[in-house]
């Protein structure tokens, strides 16, 4: 896990008021592209994998919480890396298009 995952696991926690358990943020990183990962990465995430485990969880420990998801985690994207709003689509990888380290 990269200080930049951390990072954006840190800030979905606080900003949901949620817990995002360890073996949730492994299994996202084991179950996203690893047979063709860009360089200096084993894995690759696509913004909708990480934005489906928050509204899970989400769902599970703060279902009174009732903004739009998606659009709280990309600025939550934008601020941690540094990128522009329109490069934040849930179809964007994390670490190939948008530079997550």
């Amino acid at each position: 896990m990269g200080i930049d995952y951390l990072d954006l696991l840190f800030r979905a926690e606080k900003r949901f008021d949620i817990k995002i358990p360890r073996e949730k943020a492994h299994e996202l990183l084991n179950n996203g592209n690893t047979s063709d990962p860009p360089s200096n990465a084993w894995t690759d995430i696509r913004v909708s994998d990480f934005v489906g485990l928050i509204e899970t969880l989400v769902s599970e420990q703060n279902p009174e919480y009732n903004l739009e998801i998606f659009e709280s985690v990309k600025q939550d994207i934008i601020e941690c890396l540094h990128v522009e709003e329109s490069e934040v689509t849930l179809d964007a990888w994390l670490y190939r298009d948008l530079g997550m380290e």
